[in-house]
């Protein structure tokens, strides 16, 4: 057992390492570019609070409440 406890230290540890990189990543996640319009950089999504829309990366506009 003593054999594995170095390395398996250094994977738990680069798991942690890992996740917090992943989450810091998620925290500039949208973008305002105007008064009532939100742009998700992650998914190329543009939406439209005061109309209750959005538009995806493909171009197609929908509705949500």
């Amino acid at each position: 057992m003593k054999n594995y406890l170095i390395p398996i230290s250094i994977l738990v540890g680069s798991l942690i390492i890992g996740i917090t990189i992943i989450r810091s990543s998620q925290m500039d996640r949208f973008q305002y570019v105007d008064d009532n319009v939100v742009f998700d950089k992650s998914n190329g999504t543009t939406y439209f609070t005061d109309k209750k829309q959005y538009l995806d990366r493909k171009g197609d506009l929908y509705q949500f409440d």
